[in-house]
C-alpha cells in the first residue's frame, strides 16, 4: 500500500478530496513543492471566484432560512483547483439556492446575482462565464440544469450574449480583499464541521463568521501559517457567546517575516471538529414574520452590509430604493414618522431594544444585525469517551483520521457521537 504523505494528507483535509484524486491531478505521487491549494492565475478570475463567494454566503443564508435539511456548510463538499477552471462540488441539495443567488437577475432596477455571468451546459457540468474568469459546477448534468430552469430559475440574463445595459462590466475594485475572498472560496471544505457560515466584506477586510465546528484560532493558524494558508494573508481570530466564531482576513504586511513552522497543533483540532451532521433549526436567521409587500432584499450586498454595521438609514434608503413608502416602514417599525425621518436623514439608532423592534418588524433576521441573542447552543451530551485512557483516545482518534483522509468514514468524530454511545460497554 503506498504511503500517504502529509503534504497530500493535508491538501485532502482543505479540499475535500480523495488522495487518488490528488495523484492524478499531479500526475503522481511528488511535486510535493507545488502549492497545497494553488492561487487564481487572474486578477480577473479572483474577483470572480469572490463574487462567487458572496453568492455563496448568501445561498447559505438562504438556506438556513427555509430550513433546508442540508447542513449550509455541506454545500461545497470539494473543490478542485489545480485545472485552469475552478470546479465545485455542490451538493444537490444545495444547487437550486446557490444558482438562485450566483446567476443575475434584475430586482428594483439593479442586478443581483453576478453582472456579466452567463451560463453554459456540458453534459456533466455547468459552466459559469463572466469577462473575468469562470466557475464550474461539478456533476450538474444538463438534466438537472433543465430541471433548475423548470422549477422557476430565472435565467433571462444568464442565457443571453451579450450583456444588459444594466450590467455594469466587472471591474478592478482594490478596496475589496479580492485574493482572501478567493482563497477562502477554494479552501470552503474546511467549514464542513460548522453549524453555518457567514461572510461580511468591510472595506479591505472579510470577516467570516461560524457556529460550532473548528475554532477560530486553528482556522487562523491554517489559512495564515500552513501550507494550506492563502498566501499574504493576516487572520486575526475572535470569538463570541454560544459557540460562534470570528476570523478577520487580510492582507499582510510584507514586512513581516513569516514563520515556516506548520501548525500541526490546527490541523489535530480541526480534525477533531470537522465532522459534518444535520442542519439545525436556528430561529436566530429566521424571520419573525415577512411582510407581503416587503422586497426580499436582505441577502443583496448593501443591505448585508448596512444590517452587520446596523446602519438603519442605509437600511431605511434602500428599502426606499425599492418601493417601499415611508408610512409603511413607520407601520411596520413602530416608529414615529418624525423617528423614521430622522434616520432617513442620518440619524443612528443605538437602543438596542429600538433595533429589535425594527429587526422584527421588517423581519429581518436578528443574525444580520448581530441580535442572536435567541439562538440557543446545542446542549451538552455526556459521553463514555470521558472514560477512555489516554492510549484508547488516541487510537480512535488515529483511525478516525485514517478513514476520513481516504474518504471513508462515516461516523462523526466527538463525543456526542452516536458511534461513541454504541461503544459503551454492556
Amino acid at each position: 500500500m503506498p504511503t500517504i504523505s502529509p503534504h497530500l494528507v493535508k491538501r485532502c483535509w482543505c479540499t475535500g478530496e480523495t488522495p487518488n484524486m490528488v495523484r492524478r491531478q499531479r500526475g503522481g505521487t511528488g511535486a510535493e513543492s507545488r502549492p497545497l491549494v494553488p492561487s487564481a492565475r487572474t486578477a480577473g478570475q479572483r474577483r470572480l471566484e469572490a463574487a462567487v463567494l458572496e453568492a455563496a454566503h448568501r445561498a447559505m443564508s438562504r438556506m438556513r432560512r427555509r430550513g433546508c435539511a442540508l447542513r449550509p456548510t455541506s454545500l461545497v463538499n470539494r473543490v478542485r483547483s489545480d485545472s485552469a477552471v475552478l470546479g465545485l462540488q455542490v451538493d444537490d441539495a444545495g444547487l437550486d439556492h446557490l444558482l438562485a443567488e450566483v446567476l443575475p437577475v434584475v430586482v428594483g432596477g439593479r442586478v443581483r446575482g453576478v453582472p456579466g455571468l452567463r451560463v453554459h451546459p456540458r453534459r456533466d457540468s455547468l459552466d459559469l462565464r463572466s469577462p473575468d474568469g469562470e466557475v464550474r459546477l461539478l456533476g450538474v448534468t444538463r438534466g438537472r440544469w433543465r430541471q433548475a430552469v423548470a422549477a422557476g430559475l430565472p435565467v433571462d440574463l444568464a442565457q443571453r450574449d451579450g450583456l444588459d445595459p444594466r450590467e455594469s462590466p466587472p471591474g478592478p475594485d482594490e478596496a475589496r480583499p479580492v485574493d482572501q475572498m478567493s482563497g477562502v472560496l477554494r479552501r470552503l471544505p474546511l467549514w464542513r464541521g460548522a453549524a453555518w457560515l457567514d461572510g461580511v466584506v468591510v472595506g479591505d477586510v472579510l470577516e467570516l463568521y461560524w457556529r460550532g465546528g473548528p475554532r477560530a484560532e486553528s482556522v487562523a493558524a491554517i489559512l495564515a501559517g500552513s501550507g494550506c494558508g492563502i498566501p499574504g494573508t493576516a487572520a486575526v481570530p475572535y470569538g463570541f457567546r454560544n459557540a460562534v466564531r470570528g476570523l478577520t482576513l487580510s492582507a499582510a504586511d510584507p514586512r513581516a517575516v513569516a514563520t515556516p513552522v506548520e501548525p500541526e497543533w490546527a490541523w489535530v483540532e480541526w480534525l477533531a471538529a470537522t465532522a459534518p451532521g444535520p442542519a439545525l433549526d436556528e430561529r436566530a436567521v429566521r424571520p419573525s414574520h415577512v411582510g407581503a409587500d416587503l422586497p426580499d432584499v436582505w441577502e443583496q450586498r448593501e443591505m448585508r452590509a448596512a444590517l452587520a454595521a446596523r446602519d438603519i438609514a442605509t437600511v431605511y434608503r434602500l428599502l426606499r430604493h425599492h418601493g417601499v413608502p415611508r408610512d409603511r416602514i413607520v407601520a411596520l417599525t413602530g416608529q414615529s414618522d418624525e423617528d423614521v425621518g430622522r434616520v432617513l436623514a442620518g440619524g443612528r439608532v443605538e437602543a438596542y431594544d429600538t433595533l429589535t423592534d425594527i429587526a422584527k418588524g421588517l423581519g429581518v433576521p436578528f443574525g444580520y444585525m448581530g441580535l442572536a441573542h435567541d439562538e440557543q447552543p446545542p446542549a451538552d451530551t455526556a459521553c463514555y469517551c470521558a472514560n477512555l485512557d489516554e492510549r484508547a483516545k488516541r487510537d480512535r482518534f488515529l483511525a478516525h483520521a485514517a478513514l476520513l483522509t481516504v474518504g471513508t468514514a462515516t461516523t462523526t468524530w466527538g463525543c456526542p457521537a452516536a458511534a461513541c454511545r454504541s461503544a459503551r460497554p454492556a
